[in-house]
């Protein structure tokens, strides 16, 4: 008789994954539409990641042909953790000069009124989301809490959450670059994997293709999304 809850549970979960399944098979038909872009506006600077991703990628082609976007995404994520400070210097720099490049276009666009109002509304952020959009992934700092959280509790049983932020972040600051270098690497990873959920997520649950233009384009929505959040805090 105690074989039966656990039946209905069992059944009650294949429901759910069979539910999810249709829903990825059918998104196209509730996909939320893309923002119409201006064609002839200024096309937004690459992060350093972003150019070192564009190099390793060529290499990873060549070195291992038989690994699958996510794969690649992935090793990318993971090499980038790897590089130390001098490495990445060079991509700063590429980085840097496209903001340059960026800022100078931007100041000499004048936007077109026919894609003008496509965007987001501001004052509404937070509302509205779509509950099965891909997460937002962790930083190598969160990484790093979920660790340690629990042991540092432990030790201070008499602090409140908020007391235990501050010893969580001193310890953050503290830690030697080479013992950050795991969790610099789960948050590369973490990244990867995003990129490849969104660019899914927006093509109605099909796995998208070695298509360096769609993740491109989700990081730039996030940099977008990360000013206008900006904004509004300055507004306030």
């Amino acid at each position: 008789m105690a074989r039966g809850p656990a039946k209905g549970k069992k059944e009650a979960g294949s429901s759910k994954r069979g539910a999810a399944s249709a829903a990825a098979a059918g998104g196209k038909q509730t996909r939320k539409p893309r923002k119409k872009k201006d064609p002839n506006a200024p096309k937004r600077a690459l992060t350093p990641f972003m150019f070192f991703s564009k190099d390793c990628r060529e290499i990873l082609k060549s070195e291992m042909p038989h690994l699958g976007f996510l794969e690649v995404s992935s090793e990318i994520g993971r090499r980038w953790a790897q590089v130390d400070e001098a490495g990445k210097k060079k991509y700063e720099q590429m980085s840097q000069k496209d903001k340059d490049r960026y800022t100078d276009e931007k100041d000499n666009y004048t936007p077109d009124p026919e894609y003008e109002n496509t965007g987001k509304t501001k004052g509404v952020r937070g509302k509205n989301k779509d509950p099965n959009a891909p997460k937002r992934p962790l930083s190598a700092y969160f990484f790093f809490c979920q660790e340690h959280r629990a042991a540092i509790r432990e030790k201070n049983p008499t602090k409140s959450i908020t007391e235990i932020a501050p010893l969580l972040a001193e310890q953050w600051r503290s830690l030697p670059e080479k013992k950050r270098t795991k969790y610099n690497k789960l948050a590369a990873d973490a990244k990867a994997n995003y990129q490849v959920a969104v660019a899914t997520y927006k093509n109605g649950g099909v796995a998208v293709e070695e298509e360096e233009e769609e993740v491109e384009e989700v990081e730039e929505e996030e940099e977008e999304e990360e000013e206008e959040e900006e904004e509004e805090e300055d507004d306030e």
